[in-house]
């Protein structure tokens, strides 16, 4: 006997079924795609979620339709393999359709698995409820609580690598033992500005893990951020020339512009000075070809 053809996807199916499985794998299911080379197999997803310990098997077998007769016909066709009993490893057959189903029942009969009706809206807003990242949706409303909300930890990994380079640079100034007053005067400053730069450090990791946990607002992190952006500025423009002359004030300025990418304030800076270092220039000439009003606002 001939095989009776199997239709393919039309494009609107597909993508459905492409949007769907996304919206699965971000409720924590595991895929078994059905689609193979376009062609329809017998179900558009099969899907797997731990629940209480064990593994719950569903299928999902999607109707996009302009007939309202279709719906209740898939349905019915679900219910019949259902009660057949044919795949015993199935908790739940789930149909899906573009249109609604009226008064659309949950079928169990004896042993036989649940058979669901939803709308596409129905299910995505289900899956929507059951993916712990999109509950209450991205509070953030700035690309600085964006980045902390997605890149909390790199963040925080980059404030640290940043303090030791700046410890270390403290410890270095305060070996030094000048005779001239005004040396003197001009290495303490230079302690106290470092340490002024790793207090802000300081408050901005404090802002940012009370940010990700609702402890402070968003505008207070951002403000916090952009006060350290205000001091990196002000300590390139005052200190341009022995920032690309010093290899330890030349790494710490890279690293600060790291922090800032990370958290997504420096405006491309790091990400222009990566581009150049890739292309085989130095770090002093990367930072020789930077304007002095690197970190103004329109930056």
């Amino acid at each position: 006997m001939a095989r009776t053809a199997v239709p393919a996807y039309d494009v609107g199916e597909k993508k459905t079924v492409e949007r769907l499985t996304k919206l699965f794998e971000a409720a924590k299911f595991e895929i078994q795609k059905e689609m193979d080379l376009g062609d329809r197999p017998r179900w558009d997803l099969i899907v797997t979620r731990q629940e209480l310990g064990r593994y719950r098997k569903f299928v999902v077998d999607l109707s996009l339709t302009k007939n309202p007769r279709d719906p209740p016909e898939k349905f019915a066709a679900n219910v019949a393999y259902a009660r057949s009993q044919k795949s015993e490893d199935i908790d739940e057959y789930w149909v899906v359709s573009n249109l609604s189903l009226a008064n659309p029942p949950r079928v169990r009969s004896g042993r036989a698995p649940n058979v669901r009706f939803f709308t596409i809206k129905e299910l995505e807003r289900m899956l929507a409820r059951l993916n712990p990242r999109s509950r209450g949706g991205s509070r953030a409303k700035t690309k600085i609580g964006r980045a902390i909300e997605a890149n909390e930890k790199s963040i925080l990994l980059a404030i640290e690598a940043l303090k030791l380079q700046i410890d270390d640079k403290i410890a270095k100034l305060a070996d030094e033992r000048p005779n001239d007053p005004d040396a003197v005067k001009k290495r303490d400053a230079s302690i106290a500005e470092f340490e002024a730069v790793r207090d802000e450090l300081d408050r901005i990791k404090v802002a940012v893990q009370q940010f990700k946990k609702n402890g402070i607002k968003e505008k207070e992190v951002v403000e916090t951020v952009h006060a350290f952006k205000e001091s990196l500025g002000k300590w390139w423009q005052k200190s341009q020339d022995t920032i690309y002359a010093s290899a330890s004030n030349s790494a710490m300025f890279v690293g600060a512009t790291g922090v800032l990418h990370a958290i997504g304030a420096d405006g491309g800076v790091a990400l222009a000075i990566v581009g150049s270092l890739i292309g085989g220039k130095s770090v002093a000439e990367v930072l020789k070809s930077l304007p002095r009003g690197l970190f103004k606002k329109d930056h």
